[in-house]
């Protein structure tokens, strides 16, 4: 598999769904945090222990960070979600008058391992 990256936007709805600027973005975000949720919820029903859970889903390579990260050559604060295929990168879209963060929409940045 060659090596992929793309980026866009997402928004949210009143009702707090999140909206892509494209379709792919949206069907790979929703492939990726969905196995993640997967991987983890499993691990979280057999074990009963959150630091267990989040261990055992890391060691087969997938993994949520909320941090700070360099993006585009800013430190954002960003959600990564980790598969062993690819990594998806979400963060907020800062307001260029006041630097506060805009809560309803944002970036997004996908890209594969391989």
């Amino acid at each position: 598999m060659e090596k992929m990256e793309m980026q866009g936007t997402w928004t949210k709805d009143e009702e707090g769904f999140m909206d892509f600027e494209t379709s792919q973005l949206q069907r790979l975000y929703e492939a990726i945090t969905d196995q993640y949720h997967q991987v983890y919820n499993r691990f979280l029903e057999e074990f009963d222990d959150e630091e267990e859970a989040h261990n055992k889903a890391l060691a087969t390579g997938y993994e949520m960070i909320t941090d700070y990260k360099e993006i585009n050559g800013t430190t954002e604060f960003v959600t990564t979600y980790k598969t062993p295929v690819y990594t998806a990168d979400i963060w907020y879209e800062t307001d260029a008058f006041t630097g506060k963060k805009v809560f309803d929409k944002g970036f997004i940045r996908i890209s594969s391992k391989a």
